[in-house]
């Protein structure tokens, strides 16, 4: 079965890359400026570059071939191992494991990464009680053990502070957008309440005010007919026309009041 490949790595961890090469160069220098012959340097030499260049290579070695994640883990645990066991024993080695632990949890499986954990645990716990006495060797295992922790779970915490805070910004996002999408929503909605007051208007407009003028239209013919043969009637319509003339022009107020924004 062919394994997924492994997630991108957050740029903003790597601080933790930063604290693994500090290790590193630190298990660099006990190993290659401690006693020991020029062959046991030469070997310890070959042995780091070896683990150094793993450590390098592993995101595109990952990303090109995940199969191969299995058998990355299985050699580093060899090779930190060889190189515990050159004598004269020291004790710092161990560090490389908190460096390979952190790998691991990024790039295994949560099942697999705790089995790879807990075998190295165990062979780093066994060659440091067997080159260094049970107690010393237990304490060096029990500090390198802490470290790893420490540092998985740091690594872990982080990532899960940046995944949240994307998914902030994403819902952020998504929330602004709604927020574009209803203010749109609303100005066409307004838009639509002023095109339907309107014509609200318009037709109280012909309903009202054109039929009071129709009717001072036709009040001010009659008067003007009556005026040489009737002038108390043609008077009596002119009064009429002052009556309607009012009424017109209070509904024309009124409609304009409507008009008027609030």
């Amino acid at each position: 079965m062919t394994a997924s490949p492994a997630p991108a790595r957050p740029r903003r961890l790597r601080a933790v890359d930063a604290i693994g090469y500090l290790m590193f160069g630190m298990v660099a220098v006990r190993e290659l400026t401690g006693a020991g012959a020029a062959g046991r340097h030469l070997l310890a030499g070959l042995l780091l570059a070896a683990i150094f260049i793993l450590l390098l290579n592993h995101g595109p070695l990952f990303r090109r071939r995940p199969a191969a994640r299995a058998p990355y883990f299985v050699v580093q645990t060899i090779l930190i191992q060889a190189l515990g066991l050159l004598p004269p024993y020291l004790d710092v080695w161990g560090l490389l494991y908190v460096l390979v632990a952190v790998q691991a949890h990024e790039a295994l499986p949560a099942r697999a990464a705790l089995a790879w954990a807990g075998a190295a645990t165990a062979a780093m716990m066994l060659t440091l009680m067997v080159t260094m006495g049970a107690v010393i060797g237990l304490g060096f295992g029990l500090i390198y053990l802490a470290a790893g922790l420490l540092i998985v779970s740091w690594e872990a915490y982080s990532a899960q502070a940046i995944a949240g805070q994307a998914q902030s910004q994403a819902l952020l996002q998504e929330l602004q957008d709604a927020h574009r999408r209803l203010q749109a929503y609303a100005d066409q909605i307004a838009e639509q309440t002023a095109l339907r007051e309107r014509d609200r208007l318009a037709h109280a407009l012909h309903d009202s005010v054109s039929q009071t003028l129709f009717s001072v239209s036709l009040t001010a013919e009659s008067a003007r007919l009556l005026l040489d043969r009737d002038p108390a009637a043609a008077a009596e319509q002119i009064g009429r026309l002052q009556t309607l003339t009012a009424d017109a022009l209070r509904e024309m107020r009124g409609l304009i009041a409507q008009w008027r924004p609030g």
